[in-house]
């Protein structure tokens, strides 16, 4: 067991940020400024009225870090992409806010949540990765990736683990960092919103030579804000410098690294069902009620990697290219939360007792993927294929755990002060350790209109429980994983299709003090995909049956787990059009999520999600967005004593503004416009429940040049 580490670092200040981005500016002008040394640069125009030619439409696109290098258009499977313009116009300010518009994704099913991103793809908890590589192992250990560092998100919908190692059975939700460009660019970010918050960023690439082979990218960000929950903070540091390095035309080296520091407290409240779903004995809890010890709670999160590509063409068809990265993350947890989970009910006088508790969690991580990539015909067929291997190795390791029954508080006029943290008897649990090797192929065959992608996977995989006292205990697993997919393209832009895959991911983390068991499954799945001739319509839509084991969810204790089965089935829509200065996407979920056992709902899916954005030019310089979302009903936990409450749906509202001026661009954006006060979720019959997301608006000024 390592000793506990700790903050080594201050966050820069906004005035340290804004000065290294002055340097970074007079750089950039003097390097301009030098004919002999640089192309002389054209001022930079904002022209925002000028329509992209093919707008939110990604279907022509590939994804970014997929190891096939093939358009989304013709992929046998569901994939999409939500670009740095859509972030910037729907006001997203975390990766589940980025995708609370797209098909087969409830996002933020857990309201405000300072702890992490949630979203089920169709109506499970996907793997998230950056940069093609897995990131979250467990929970409460990391820092969530910061959407300004990324250049999109892309959304692989059912099982991708063939294609991306260890990957969930619905999906997953892979971000993708900025990294350095050849044209010299860059902005400075200025924010200001509810809840105080206060934000400076900016975001600065370019040529570092005179022969442009080695290019530089640094992206940075402060921030300083308060939440809807009192005495509850989300202040947030990260930096993100970049360098690639061409020694040849066919040959390119690129390292990244980042280091995040977020502090605050968890906005997670687990309030009673007393008093937010239903009626409490002194009426409704507010959402800003926090049940914590302002100066004592606090979660504070850290995280230093640094990610290594090397990319090598042989020839134009033929390319080797290897991802690794190495992540140490830590947070260190101070909270407390009342006792609804143990289906206690606040006193009449309002009243209700908590507990407290305390844990750091340290993860690190060592990842790898590397494949050989090449295009070849062979007789009457044409291949793209991918020949790979990946490696995982985690270790979560957790000190100066305890739990214990603190003070009561009063829910409607909380009085702070009255704890004793010294009843806490904190206890080094075993850690964790997860080691995987996986060998793939795949095989994108294209005979004329018709599509065949086919693909396998083989790993070896080990999960050991590192015991405080006594031997190790480890599990082997072998796994044999594949998919396959058929997709006919007719010339008028209609490509239907069908796939089935399978899924096969280890789990990080304990349940009554054994290894958690890995997570398999299977889907089959039919849609089709439509582009038409000028680009300007895009539908996709899609039928998917899912069964899934030993899935991994929420437990009795609020940060406990356990493995049960899945089955799901359902269909979802996504319509994109653009009419000249007009753009509009609509997408629509409808599910069936149960447990494959008794019948009962799967517990914080929304089975029915609808969504609607739009955003309009009004000439050169303005421009409008609205956007609205339907969330049906979703259930709480079955703890054995009757299916959880029904917690009813919510329609919620967007808007945004923006306008542009040369090189500036200003935008207001809203999320939950008219500031619906809602309960997002419940987790068992008469327990606790949390609040969605209030309404938040913020002012941006950017400045590019």
């Amino acid at each position: 067991m390592t000793s506990s580490p700790q903050f080594t670092g201050t966050a820069a200040t906004p005035f340290q940020l804004t000065a290294v981005t002055l340097l970074l500016l007079a750089t950039h002008n003097a390097y301009a400024e030098n004919k002999d040394s640089a192309v002389e640069l054209p001022k930079v125009e904002v022209t925002t009225g000028e329509i992209d030619k093919n707008g939110y439409i990604e279907l022509e696109k590939q994804p970014e870090v997929g190891k096939l290098n093939v358009p989304i258009q013709d992929t046998p499977y569901s994939i999409e992409i939500v670009d740095k313009d859509f972030i910037k116009d729907t006001g997203a300010k975390t990766i589940q806010d980025a995708l609370l518009y797209s098909s087969g994704v409830y996002a933020g099913a857990f309201g405000l949540d300072t702890r992490g991103d949630s979203a089920k793809i169709r109506g499970i908890d996907p793997s998230q990765y950056v940069d093609g590589l897995r990131q979250l192992y467990g929970f409460y250990n990391t820092v969530r990736p910061n959407v300004y560092a990324l250049e999109s998100i892309e959304v692989l919908k059912g099982p991708s683990s063939v294609l991306y190692g260890q990957g969930e059975l619905g999906g997953i939700v892979n971000s993708v960092s900025k990294l350095p460009k050849e044209e010299q660019q860059g902005e400075i970010w200025a924010q200001y919103g509810s809840f105080h918050r206060k934000q400076l960023a900016f975001d600065v690439t370019g040529p570092a030579t005179e022969d442009g082979k080695l290019l530089y990218r640094v992206v940075g960000l402060e921030r300083d804000s308060q939440t809807q929950v009192d005495h509850v903070d989300d202040d947030g540091f990260f930096i993100a410098p970049s360098l690639t390095w061409r020694p040849t035309d066919d040959t390119s080296f690129t390292v990244l690294f980042n280091r995040q520091m977020n502090t605050g407290q968890v906005s997670a409240q687990f309030l009673p069902q007393s008093g937010t779903l239903d009626r409490g004995p002194l009426g409704y809890v507010g959402s800003e009620t926090f049940v914590g010890e302002p100066g004592w709670d606090k979660y504070d999160r850290e995280k230093t990697e640094v990610t290594l590509m090397f990319d090598h063409s042989f020839t134009d068809n033929w390319s080797f290219s290897t991802t690794a990265r190495y992540t140490e993350s830590s947070t260190y947890t101070r909270e407390h939360y009342t006792t609804a989970y143990a289906q206690v009910d606040p006193e009449p006088n309002g009243d209700m007792n908590r507990v407290i508790t305390t844990a750091d969690r340290h993860t690190r991580i060592f990842n790898l993927d590397a494949r050989l990539q090449g295009e070849f015909d062979l007789g009457v067929t044409n291949h793209t294929v991918a020949i790979g291997v990946d490696r995982q190795d985690a270790v979560w390791e957790t000190e100066n755990s305890g739990f214990a029954a603190s003070t009561p508080l009063n829910l409607y006029d909380p009085v702070y002060g009255n704890f004793d943290p010294s009843v806490l008897n904190p206890t080094n649990p075993n850690d964790n350790q997860i080691r995987q090797v996986g060998f793939y192929v795949a095989d994108h065959m294209e005979i004329g209109p018709v599509v065949i992608s086919a693909a396998l996977r083989r790993d070896w995989a080990k999960n050991t429980l590192l015991a405080e006292v006594g031997e190790n205990v480890t599990s082997d697993e072998n796994e044999t994983t594949g998919r396959i997919g058929v997709m006919y393209r007719f010339e008028n832009g209609f490509s239907p299709y069908a796939s089935y895959a399978e899924a096969f991911t280890m789990n990080l983390g304990t349940s009554e003090e054994s290894t958690l068991k890995p997570t398999t499954g299977k889907q089959r799945e039919y849609g089709f995909k439509y582009l038409s001739d000028d680009k300007s319509l895009a539908i996709t839509a899609a039928y998917f049956d899912i069964t899934q084991t030993n899935r991994v969810q929420a437990g009795d204790e609020p940060d406990g787990v356990e493995q049960t089965g899945a089955t799901i089935d359902g269909w979802e829509l996504q319509v994109n059009k653009r009419w000249n200065q007009f753009e509009t996407q609509f997408s629509y979920t409808d599910l069936n999520a149960d447990n494959g056992e008794t019948g009962e709902r799967l517990p914080y899916v929304s089975e029915k999600v609808a969504s609607w954005w739009n955003k309009y030019y009004l000439n050169s310089n303005w421009r409008i967005g609205a956007g609205v979302r339907y969330i049906g009903n979703n259930v709480g936990r079955d703890y054995g004593d009757g299916a959880g409450p029904k917690v009813p749906p919510e329609t919620l509202y967007d808007a945004m503004i923006g306008y542009s001026y040369k090189n500036w661009d200003f935008t207001v954006d809203a999320k939950n416009l008219t500031d619906e006060e809602y309960v997002s979720w419940c987790r068992g019959a008469g327990r606790d429940c949390g609040f969605g997301e209030r309404r938040n608006v913020t002012a941006n000024a950017y400045y590019h040049f």
